[in-house]
C-alpha cells in the first residue's frame, strides 16, 4: 500500500509542476517521468489512469491542444482513486477496531460471568 501512495504522490506533484510550468514546457525528461510513472501505474493496477496518463503524454508528444483538458481529466481521475483507496483504507481499520471490539467484550463478559458463578 504504501508504494501505491508513493505513486500517487510524485503523480500529483508531477501534475502540479506541468500545470503551473506549462504542458509546452515538457521536455524529455518529463516525458520519461510521465513514462515511468504509467508503467507504474499499470503495474499496480491502476489501469483507468494509466490510460488517462497514456493520454496526456500522447498529446504533449503531438503538440495537441487538447493536452491541457486530458491533463485535468487526469487529475480528476487521480483524485477520486486516491478517494477511493482512503475509504477501502479507513473501511478496513474500522473492521479491525469493531473485530478487536467484539473480543474485548466477548472477554469482558466471559469475566462477568466468571464473577457471578463465583
Amino acid at each position: 500500500m504504501e508504494e501505491v501512495v508513493q505513486t500517487i504522490e510524485r503523480l500529483q506533484q508531477t501534475f502540479e509542476d506541468l500545470a503551473v510550468r506549462g504542458l509546452r514546457s515538457c521536455g524529455p525528461e518529463q516525458l520519461t517521468v510521465l513514462s515511468s510513472l504509467h508503467e507504474e501505474l499499470d503495474r499496480i493496477g491502476a489501469a483507468h489512469i494509466a490510460g488517462r496518463l497514456e493520454d496526456v503524454i500522447m498529446k504533449i508528444r503531438n503538440d495537441d491542444r487538447g493536452s491541457a483538458r486530458a491533463l485535468m481529466r487526469a487529475q480528476a481521475s487521480l483524485r477520486v482513486f486516491e478517494r477511493l483507496l482512503t475509504l477501502q483504507t479507513v473501511e478496513g481499520e474500522m473492521s479491525r477496531l469493531q473485530a478487536l471490539l467484539a473480543v474485548d467484550c466477548g472477554e469482558s463478559e466471559s469475566d462477568d460471568d466468571d464473577d457471578e458463578n463465583s
